[in-house]
């Protein structure tokens, strides 16, 4: 009781000092000019973008779990935006215990399988958004100097090969797994062959279409609140937002380290402080609509799912 009012309090203090670090009284004002004069229709839209890149995100699982290109069904589905949904409103990424959980009740998925392959696509998202972050960094020539600039296309290159290194690696350690683990071997060395390389490498690849529709979202986001931030600049910006939503240490419901990390991101890139500010909040507020929603519905449609079997079982 007592570790889980600290954390309640650490991520209330988190929350607390980025807004009061973000909302100055500039700010404040630009903000009630903006929700008089947003787009909310195409805010509308962006939420429901989320909901693509959470079914890309079961895709991807679908990928890592049946090592096949088979499209997710409905209950992977369900799972992908029900972890989203946990991420955001429990703290410090305790959202992401619930993913071996969930795929068990689905699926039978042994608990330690199910935190492997997360662990798996979480290390994709990782290198994914570094590489993007650092892509778009060079792009916008924020290397100051021609050899900083190389250096940052150079790091996004092997940023986007790591996960590449990740799968031949471990698929060349299973053979020392097998000899190591015993008779934990054979799950092990079953769990590596139901998947090919190539649908590894594919589960790659769509990393970074998660991420780049995402970065979608960000631009659509910032330009219904007449924020003028380009592309290049949204998907740099959300980058660092996603590096820093990683940490284990955010705010309530999200908000905290990610909004800040925006702000310093697209600063650097020229951007205003009110409208980076603004953009942060309007991205936040689209993100978390967006997963309470989808994530809503997916929890009552398990919930309804499983009162139906129940009385189902019960009849004679």
């Amino acid at each position: 009781m007592k570790q889980r009012l600290a954390s309640a309090l650490l991520g209330v203090a988190v929350t607390a000092v980025v807004l009061w670090f973000l909302l100055t009284p500039e700010v404040v004002t630009e903000l009630r000019t903006v929700a008089a004069v947003a787009n909310w229709w195409v805010l509308a839209l962006a939420v429901l973008i989320g909901a693509a890149v959470q079914w890309l995100r079961a895709w991807r699982f679908s990928m890592l779990t049946r090592g096949a290109l088979a499209l997710p069904d409905m209950a992977l589905v369900r799972i992908a935006v029900q972890l989203n949904f946990l991420n955001f409103v429990l703290p410090f990424r305790l959202g992401e215990l619930g993913f071996p959980v969930l795929m068990r009740r689905a699926y039978g998925t042994p608990l330690m399988r199910g935190a492997g392959i997360l662990v798996l696509a979480r290390l994709f998202d990782l290198c994914t958004v570094a590489a993007l972050l650092c892509g778009t960094a060079a792009a916008l020539g924020l290397g100051l100097r021609p050899g900083l600039s190389a250096a940052l296309w150079i790091v996004t290159v092997a940023f986007a090969l790591v996960p590449i290194g990740l799968v031949i690696g471990a698929r060349a350690a299973t053979p020392l797994l097998h000899r190591a683990l015993g008779r934990l071997a054979p799950s092990a060395e079953d769990a590596a062959r139901s998947s090919s390389m190539s649908v590894e490498v594919a589960a790659v690849g769509l990393s970074f279409a998660i991420w780049l529709v995402f970065g979608t979202i960000a631009t659509v986001t910032t330009a219904s609140v007449g924020d003028a931030t380009s592309p290049l600049v949204a998907l740099f910006g959300a980058s660092a937002g996603n590096l820093a939503f990683a940490l284990p240490i955010n705010g309530i419901g999200g908000l905290g380290a990610s909004q800040a990390a925006w702000v310093a991101a697209v600063t650097r890139a020229g951007v205003p402080w009110n409208e980076a500010v603004v953009g942060a909040l309007a991205l936040y507020v689209v993100t978390l609509a967006s997963a309470l929603l989808f994530g809503g519905i997916a929890i009552a449609a398990g919930s309804l799912g499983g009162a139906a079997e129940g009385e189902r079982s019960t009849e004679p």
